[in-house]
């Protein structure tokens, strides 16, 4: 895991920026802690930044040339089948110098191409430059893994890991106005966009190719297509059952210590069960929250733990403690991002690196295998019961109750209204709104310089464009691996484990067992009333009744409490009226969203200003 960098002259009558790339590095220098390179030939500027994971030895020092040194590449990421590929390799008579999955990838793309990506099952992100035809080739993995980001500007493609490496490269700092919006909805901003005007994520299972004739972005992967022509199997379990025990196994080899995230739900503890299997004595980590019983679930790792015999780790975490790195959290955020499950994450992720230096987590399974509440909504919007025609009729009486996160019963009228709310809504807004943590006219009072109507619906269709591609509940589940997975889960997984130089491995996203999941018809893996059906069929022997038959919780953060108390300091510090219009929010909006904060009834006040306060530290670090 690293991080990467770099430029590419498309314009030969602009000036070179070779010497902006040591900036660049330094940027993602917690990426990648111990070594660094960069490369300068013909057009290309290559620079990474390394963490020592396969090989840790001098040997795998990047920017890695072939042999022949027309190929260089700099590598971010690990290919978990990289043995089996080296040794068909070394069968065909090839040699190696080092014992790294990296100069296997480059070994490939110099005997296939571009081809070669289809080899790799992994994740990754990567650059190679050709010295031969001074020409660039960029790819990202299939599900979105690991980040990359580009920029067309002043005669120049820039690339790179993080954003704030793309600005160190001379990307402009223009705030994109629907990005904006769309990120006060959604706590993100959906890919292909970045929160700056001309700068571009590159889509999960794209590459693109750079030369004297200008770019060309493609898409490599297609997961239906793929799922179609996986083959069928007798026994669905048995095969689910071997593909994810494997997809724990390779990901358990490092030449550095590995660990595994437990939170005592489903997912987590089937994982590290199986890892468990393969790597005796297994230390799991998890966290929880001291001062706040109903936002905690440590209990259930820990009985976990000792089923699976693990060497356990519990971090409880006071008011205090997530107070005090809620400002460093904002300042290891790359890109505006409000998903408040970061804060404790990124404590979980520097506390788990003093001793371990991967981890392997459940991340992906909800979104493959259907667990969250909104696909149990889903069926039950889809074929109504007389229970659900209930809950649409009192509509009135849910919008009449106070409504919010930060307790049992009013988190339960929060989603009976909104359920009766979204039974009439077609698919494919119903899908926009149950992403969405801001209600749409909410963020758009918020915008100084509200984003035009028509841009924001065009975006709007891309992001639910999957849902288009197959049918059934398979499509919901689609759109959540090709727009939620990348955009909101793995972005924080991402963002949160590198800010410390901690590896996280993602099984349930291993490429098997993925495009198995979606060769199944969506009732093969999910029930009305049980989601992930599947995975409680095929793992539930391996753990305790209590975890296999609870329903998902979810990683909730007290931050009403927190803003209201200790974090009130960080409310005064950003949220002031020359801030806010200079960052383009609409001061009255944002006043408001304060006051309501310390209502009797704040609803989701206090997740819509955690996303301001975000945006707003963001802002004043990279472009204010």
């Amino acid at each position: 895991m690293c991080g990467i960098a770099g430029t590419f002259q498309l314009d030969l009558a602009q000036p070179a920026t070779g010497s902006r790339i040591d900036a660049a590095l330094q940027c993602i220098a917690h990426r990648g802690p111990d070594d660094s390179g960069t490369y300068i030939n013909g057009r290309a500027v290559l620079g990474h930044r390394r963490l020592s994971i396969i090989d840790t030895s001098a040997a795998g020092h990047q920017p890695f040339a072939d042999n022949g040194g027309r190929y260089t590449m700099v590598f971010n990421g690990e290919v978990f089948n990289f043995q089996e590929l080296r040794a068909g390799l070394e069968r065909d008579g090839h040699t190696f110098r080092s014992h790294t999955d990296t100069e296997v990838v480059l070994r490939l793309f110099t005997l296939k191409g571009p081809e070669f990506l289809h080899d790799l099952n992994g994740f990754f992100a990567l650059a190679i430059h050709d010295a031969e035809n001074d020409s660039l080739f960029l790819a990202r993995d299939r599900f979105g893994v690991k980040p990359l980001l580009w920029s067309e500007t002043d005669g120049r493609l820039l690339f790179a890991s993080e954003l704030r490496a793309l600005i160190a490269l001379g990307a402009k700092t223009e705030i994109d106005p629907v990005a904006l919006e769309q990120y006060i909805t959604f706590f993100y901003v959906p890919a292909p966009n970045t929160a700056l005007t001309g700068s571009n994520k590159l889509l999960p299972g794209q590459s693109l190719t750079a030369d004297k004739n200008g770019i060309r972005v493609e898409q490599w992967y297609d997961l239906p297509a793929a799922a179609k022509r996986t083959p069928a199997v007798v026994n669905n379990n048995k095969r689910l059952f071997e593909l994810l025990d494997d997809a724990v196994r390779c990901r358990l080899v490092a030449d550095v210590p590995v660990g595994a995230f437990l939170s005592g739900g489903v997912d987590s503890s089937i994982v590290s069960a199986l890892a468990a299997g393969h790597h005796k004595g297994l230390h799991t980590f998890s966290i929880g929250y001291a001062d706040d019983p109903f936002f905690d679930e440590t209990q259930y790792a820990e009985e976990v733990a000792r089923h699976i015999n693990s060497e356990h780790s519990t971090f409880k975490l006071t008011r205090e403690e997530l107070a005090e790195n809620y400002t460093r959290l904002l300042d290891a955020i790359d890109e505006p991002f409000a998903d408040s499950s970061a804060l404790p994450s990124y404590i979980l992720c520097e506390r788990t690196r003093k001793q371990v230096t991967v981890a392997v987590s459940g991340d992906g399974a909800d979104e493959v295998f259907g667990g969250y509440q909104k696909h149990q909504a889903e069926l039950r919007w889809r074929s109504p019961g007389a229970a659900e025609k209930a809950v649409r009729a009192l509509g009135p009486l849910w919008r009449m109750l106070p409504r919010s996160r930060n307790g049992a019963f009013q988190n339960k009228i929060r989603q009976l209204d909104r359920f009766a709310k979204l039974a009439e809504t077609a698919p494919q807004q119903r899908y926009l709104e149950l992403a969405a943590f801001t209600e749409q006219a909410k963020a758009h009072e918020l915008m100084a310089h509200p984003a035009p109507e028509h841009l924001l619906r065009e975006r709007e269709a891309a992001f639910t464009a999957a849902l288009c591609q197959t049918t059934g509940m398979n499509a919901v589940l689609l759109a959540d691996v090709d727009s939620t997975l990348p955009n909101d889960m793995l972005h924080k997984v991402d963002l949160t484990s590198m800010a410390h130089a901690l590896e996280v491995r993602t099984p349930f996203l291993d490429l098997r067992v993925v495009e198995f999941a979606f060769s199944l018809p969506a009732e093969a893996k999910m029930h009305r009333g049980s989601g992930k059906h599947i995975l409680r069929e095929t793992f539930g022997h391996l753990l305790p009744t209590t975890v296999m038959t609870r329903s998902k919780k979810g990683f909730e953060v007290p931050l009403r409490d927190l803003l209201r108390g200790p974090l009130s300091s960080v409310i005064n510090a950003l949220v002031d009226r020359e801030t806010t219009e200079a960052a383009g929010i609409a001061w009255p909006a944002a006043e408001a969203l304060v006051k309501e904060l310390h209502s009797a009834n704040p609803g989701s006040a206090q997740a819509t200003l955690h996303a301001l306060l975000v945006y707003l530290s963001w802002w004043k670090r990279n472009v204010g």
